[in-house]
């Protein structure tokens, strides 16, 4: 039991020490910086109405790269536009992009605890943004793409520190490395690594 509490209060230290970093960092940053941000993001809305409108098309010829929509996962679907608006709502006051989804995990961990805690269901949200995800790389759309990678790893994260307990502490570098502009093989062989399809297999070579 005391283990697991000095795990717990280990995690949070580590996910402080994180947040102050990137702070400093955000007010050290110059304006020229190749990181993308939430923020300059134009398809905000439009993404969570991709996600709100998950249901299984008619034609069972298009590939969901692995997204099941189940009617018992709702509730995941609810929590990753949630999740999504609360990280909008933080890059609207200025926080960078960690801060924000530490920020937008805070917001929603309440109302969707019974996702949080479960990790079929986080496996279930993350398949949702894996899937936009590569849809977005598909179409081109790699500002897109990239927000949702940033998802993806952050509940990948969640679920390997909090739930699986296979990590002591957040990689928040590999949270960070899908944000960087103009890296799109980086950007692609993530989803290519998650998807059971092999729709990006073109887009890597």
């Amino acid at each position: 039991m005391g283990r697991k509490r000095n795990q717990g209060k280990a995690r949070k230290a580590a996910k402080a020490k994180a947040r102050n970093e990137e702070e400093e960092r955000g007010r050290n940053q110059a304006n020229g910086d190749n990181q993308t941000t939430i923020g300059q993001q134009q398809a905000s809305e439009m993404q969570m109405m991709q996600i709100g409108a998950a249901p299984i098309p008619s034609d069972t010829t298009e590939c969901r790269h692995g997204f099941e929509f189940l009617d018992e996962m709702k509730m995941c679907i609810d929590l990753t536009m949630a999740f999504i608006r609360a990280v909008h709502e933080a890059s609207k006051r200025g926080q960078s992009n960690l801060n924000c989804l530490i920020d937008a995990e805070d917001a929603t961990k309440d109302e969707f605890a019974a996702a949080w805690n479960d990790s079929r269901n986080m496996e279930s949200a993350m398949s949702c943004f894996l899937y936009h995800g590569t849809d977005n790389i598909l179409e081109g759309n790699y500002h897109a793409a990239r927000e949702f990678a940033m998802y993806a790893r952050y509940f990948e994260q969640y679920i390997a520190v909090e739930l699986h307990q296979t990590q002591a502490i957040m990689h928040w570098q590999k949270i960070k490395e899908v944000t960087i502009e103009g890296d799109i093989h980086t950007l692609v062989k993530l989803f290519r690594k998650r998807i059971p399809c092999a729709c990006l297999d073109k887009k890597y070579d």
